[in-house]
């Protein structure tokens, strides 16, 4: 007959550094293949739009993936970029440029004192999206946010 010892049953205490190690070593990996997408989160966040000495405004939106973005508001200029008027969406109207290729959009419009909505519409009016840089918003009638700028 032969003589098996009992198993030991595995200690809590034992399996805690593995467990750690385990984590700590997983999270680095993902840190290091995803890259960009996890420093993404602690980027500088863009500014919402800024009145200029000159009077023009500058909007900014942070879209890397995107390949065409467009400013949208209620200004009689831009009319939802046409879609209020026409019904359909001109993507020259507000259309923003990013000439550098970092991903932030720009662009800068002549506004009068006034209370405007906006949105961004990206890649030809596919996505409207809430500016969010910009916390003010008010219900779009759609399920979502128009953002709102006040000019003084």
């Amino acid at each position: 007959m032969s003589k098996h010892r009992p198993m030991r049953p595995l200690r809590l205490a034992t399996l805690r550094p593995a467990v750690l190690g385990m984590a700590v070593l997983g999270l680095t990996a993902l840190m290091l293949l995803g890259g960009c997408g996890y420093m993404r989160v602690i980027r500088t966040r863009v500014p919402p739009p800024k009145r200029l000495d000159d009077g023009l405004v500058r909007f900014f939106y942070e879209a890397p993936q995107a390949k065409h973005v467009n400013l949208c508001g209620n200004w009689d200029e831009n009319d939802w970029c046409g879609t209020r008027g026409t019904g359909r969406f001109d993507h020259e109207l507000g259309a923003m440029q990013d000439d550098d290729g970092d991903g932030i959009w720009e662009i800068e419009i002549r506004l009068e004192p006034g209370r405007y909505e906006y949105k961004y519409a990206v890649d030809w009016g596919m996505r409207w999206e809430q500016d969010p840089s910009n916390p003010t918003g008010r219900d779009d009638g759609y399920g979502g946010q128009n953002s709102i700028l006040i000019l003084k």
